[in-house]
Parts: C-alpha cells; structure tokens; sequence
C-alpha cells in the first residue's frame, strides 16, 4: 500500500490497462508452455515404451523365428511353440497386442490367431520398421489393420524393425500395442506439479512486471514534463527573439530612415534652389555623402553578421603579434580621435597567437569606437593586453555612463536592444547597433570569448580572450591559412 499512496488516477488507470493487456499474452505463454510440457512429457514415455519394445523384440522374439519362417508363414504347432515361449517369458504381461510382420505386409504371428494370415496394406509406421527405424505412437486401435480385432484405445502402438543376424537389413517388424491409460495417469501427476511450478513461475513474473510499468510510467510522465517544459522555455526563447529582431528592425529602420531624409532634404534643396553658390552645394553634397555612407556603413555590418552567423565567413589565419597589433589600432584611434587620450599597457612577454588580424584588429576597432561615443572629452580610454593561463586577454576599460543593469544579456546579440544601453535614447550615437555582436562573432570564430562588467559612473569594461592554438569554432565552415 505504501508504493501506491503517490500514485495518481491517471498511473492507477495506465497500470489496470497494463494489468488486463499483459494477462492475455501470459495465459497464452501458459498455454503453449503446458501444451509443450505435456507433448514433452508423452514423448518421454513414448521413447521408454519404444526402448522396452526393443528390448523384447531382441530378446524374446527374434530367438523364436528365422528369416525363411517369417517370409513363408507358420505352421499351427510353431504357432503354438511360440505362443507358449511368450508367455513363459512373461511377454503377454500388460501387453493388449503383439504382431510379427514379414515385409509383404502378412501378419506371421499374432497372439489374436484370427488375425495370422490375414495381409495388410503397409502404413508408414509399418514402412518405417522395414526401413530400419523404429516408431513409437498413440493410438486409438481402429486402424485398418485391427479391423476384426477387439482392440479399445488409447493404446501406445510400437513398431520395432526385426534383424536376423547375418542380415543388414530388416526382414520384417515386431508390433507392440501397450495400454495408454497408465501412461496418461502418470503423465497427469508429473504434469499437475509441473503446472503448479509453471503458474508459480508465471504469476511472479507477471507480478514482476508491475514495478517495471511503474517505473516506465513515472519517466514517461516525466519526459512528458521536461517536454512540456522545454517546449515552453523554447517558445520563450523565440517570443523574445522575434521581440529582439523587432526591435532591432525598428532600429535599423530608424538609421535608414533618418540618413534616408537626409539624403532626400539636402537633395531637393539643390533641385529647388535658384541661388546656391559652391561653397553651400559642396557643404550640402559632404552631408548627402555623409548620410550615404552610415547606409553604406549599416548594409555592410548586416551582411557581415549574416555570414558570419550563417558559417560563411573566412578567416586568413596567420602569426599574430597581439602587442603590435594593439599598437597600430591605438594609433590610427588617436588620428581620429584627439579630444580622447588611451593609454596602452602591454605585457612584454605576449606570445603570437594564430588568427585573422584584420578580424582582431576589426573587434579592437568595435570596442575603442564605443568607447570613444561614450566617453567625455578628455577623459582617458586604456588598453591592456595579458597573458591569463593558455589565453591572451586583451582589455578596454572607459569613463563613460556604464551600463544599466540587465543590459549585458542583450547587448552582444545579433538583434541588440534598439535603445541606447548607456542612456536610453534610441541610436543617438549614429551606430546601428551592430558593432558588439560582430565582434563576439569574431572572437568566438577564433575559439575566445568576449565580455563586458559596468558599473554606473565608473565606466565600463570589455574584454576578449583568444587561445594562444587556435580552436576555431564549429560554425566557421572555411579558414585559409595565409
């Protein structure tokens, strides 16, 4: 009672189906499983009767006959010979029948005499004596053969081949008729206890059964809820991605739109004006190209992301000296960027590691560009690089507003959040949104990882690491080796 207490409706209701649908198949495994007993256990007193039989085919009958009596028949007086030697030798001892056939089918000797004489049509059994192979059966005495005869079945009919020394082979066969009943009683004894232990045998395995099922059953429901479960957590995952690629279009239709109006104001000014001097069309022309080139700049950045994403990007692989490359990044930043000083820290005893430096220089690029837009003027930007185990890590660190909380699970996806993360306006710094997530693509394609800790009013802190062997990341499908 204990181990049904938990069990529900539903597992009570699975475990009676079971217990109906599985006692079908073990009645009929008892079935056929008694059936075999009982043709098993008949077939062993056939195989007993059939080795007496023999027995008394060698010792007591073939003495009495000769190969030419048996072939040309019996006089009275050898019938009576005979007759007397078989019983004397206790022959006729529950014994209903005997009969001696030559292989014409005549019956030579018989302890019914009304029966010598008389030629039968050869059975098989019969053929199979005068072949040599012995035969043990039931039957039920109204053969052809015992027509005019008094026997009463069930009796076990032996026919045993008769070889006369000298012979190869058989000159005719001795015929055996014992009474069946005792056979059947002793059957049914030996069967009765072997049917107790079969249903002993049986119900424990059918009762065995039941923990099984309910084991069975209990993965079975909890499958299904793991299922249901992730079935559920997939469905989130998919409602937040397409609120994520919303979001994102919103955005990236925001950049359009707004270099788009651009493009499209500057323009009608020079159709529609009838006084621009060149100065004022150059200036017009510079925010037209200016406008042209963020779409140009937001095309490239998603069929960037697109390849990379899709495992069609190509890395050039090669000898990367981290250091140098920092290096000549940081400079060509300071070019562009003089309101902002960087300072560089680097390890000395960096190793070159295998990689795409244009790739590299591409995500350094992504991360001093952020920090530059959200940086105040004259606040310092540093750039560090370290050995961290068997990986290189290289750092930027900022002064800027720094993230809000619960921005980091967003903003280095494919579909970032739309609204600035550091201040909350939608793309008031220009960009599309897509830097972070190209740079993640790129050093994860490099076997690395990237991330990022912020604190309010203290900046924030983006890292990535690269493995001094590349491991290259499932996804890339081509890497060229330059």
């Amino acid at each position: 009672m204990p181990a049904t207490k938990h069990l529900g409706p539903n597992s009570l209701g699975a475990l009676a189906r079971f217990g109906l649908l599985a006692l079908v198949p073990v009645v009929a495994l008892g079935a056929i499983l008694g059936h075999e007993l009982n043709v098993d256990l008949q077939q062993r007193y056939l195989d007993t009767a059939q080795s007496s039989a023999t027995l008394i085919t060698q010792v007591a009958v073939r003495p009495l006959l000769n190969p030419r009596e048996l072939s040309e028949g019996l006089t009275a007086v050898q019938i009576a010979d005979v007759d007397d030697k078989l019983q004397g030798a206790a022959v006729h001892q529950d014994v209903r029948r005997i009969k001696v056939w030559n292989r014409s089918g005549t019956v030579v000797y018989s302890d019914n005499h009304s029966i010598i004489g008389r030629t039968f049509e050869i059975e098989d059994d019969l053929a199979g004596a005068f072949a040599g192979h012995p035969h043990a059966g039931v039957t039920d005495g109204h053969a052809p053969e015992n027509s005019g005869d008094d026997l009463q079945g069930p009796l076990i009919e032996i026919y045993v081949p008769l070889v006369f020394d000298g012979n190869s082979s058989p000159s005719g066969a001795f015929e055996l008729y014992l009474p069946y009943a005792p056979v059947q009683a002793a059957i049914d004894s030996e069967a009765r206890q072997l049917y107790i232990i079969l249903a002993a045998g049986l119900t424990l395995f059918y009762a065995s059964m039941f923990p099984v099922v309910l084991l069975a059953d209990r993965w079975r429901r909890r499958l299904i809820r793991e299922a249901e479960t992730t079935a559920l957590a997939n469905l989130a995952v998919v409602e937040r991605l397409n609120k994520m690629k919303g979001e994102f279009l919103t955005r990236i239709s925001h950049q359009f739109r707004t270099a788009l109006v651009g493009i499209q104001g500057f323009s009608e000014l020079i159709r529609d004006s009838e006084d621009l001097d060149l100065p004022k069309v150059r200036a017009f022309a510079s925010d037209i190209y200016r406008d042209a080139e963020r779409l140009d700049h937001a095309f490239d950045d998603m069929l960037e992301l697109d390849r990379m994403e899709g495992g069609r990007a190509v890395l050039k692989i090669g000898q990367v000296d981290v250091n140098q490359l920092i290096s000549g990044v940081v400079d060509g930043a300071r070019d562009q960027n003089p309101r902002h000083n960087i300072d560089v820290s680097l390890d000395p005893a960096l190793p070159t590691v295998s990689g795409d430096p244009d790739k590299l220089s591409q995500v350094l690029t992504i991360l001093l560009d952020n920090a530059f837009k959200y940086s105040p003027p004259g606040t310092d930007i540093a750039v560090t690089s370290e050995s961290t185990g068997d990986h290189i890590m290289v750092t930027v660190k900022d002064h800027g507003p720094g993230m809000p909380a619960g921005s980091a699970s967003g903003l280095l996806e494919s579909y970032p959040n739309p609204g600035d993360a550091r201040n909350g306006t939608h793309g008031s710094n220009g960009g599309t949104g897509l830097g972070l997530p190209i740079a993640r693509q790129i050093v994860e394609m490099h076997g690395g990882r990237i991330w990022f800790d912020s604190a309010t009013a203290r900046g924030s802190n983006f890292y990535f690491t690269l493995p001094m062997r590349l491991r290259p990341s499932r996804k890339l499908r081509a890497v060229t080796r330059a």
